[in-house]
C-alpha cells in the first residue's frame, strides 16, 4: 500500500476519468424511464376506456336466441358442443375431435 502515495496520491483522480465522459450522460436513463412511465400510463388509460365501454354484445341477436330457447325451437347439438369444449381444452385435437 505504500506505492499508492508514490503513484501520485489518492486525491489525484483526474487522470483516471477519460476526457470523453460527460456528466450529462447519466441523465439519459432517467428520461427513458419517464418515457416508459408515460407509455404505461397511456396503456392504462386505454384499457380503462375499453373496460368502461363494456363487452361488444349484439343485443338483438341475444334476444333472438333467448326467445328461441324459451320456445324450444333452438337446435341443440350435444356432439358439436362437446367437440367445441374439447377444442378449447386441447387445441391440437381440433373441433373434429370425438367427444
Amino acid at each position: 500500500m505504500d506505492g499508492i502515495d508514490k503513484a501520485g496520491g489518492a486525491t489525484d483522480v483526474s487522470r483516471l476519468r477519460p476526457s470523453s465522459v460527460q456528466p450529462a450522460q447519466a441523465a439519459a436513463p432517467v428520461s427513458a424511464a419517464q418515457a416508459q412511465v408515460e407509455a404505461d400510463s397511456s396503456l392504462s388509460e386505454a384499457f380503462a376506456a375499453l373496460a368502461d365501454a363494456g363487452a361488444p354484445v349484439d343485443g338483438k341477436k341475444v334476444d333472438a336466441i333467448r326467445s328461441l330457447i324459451q320456445s324450444g325451437a333452438y337446435p341443440i347439438d350435444p356432439q358439436k358442443i362437446a367437440a367445441k369444449m374439447v377444442a378449447l381444452d386441447f387445441p391440437e385435437r381440433g373441433e373434429s375431435a370425438d367427444a
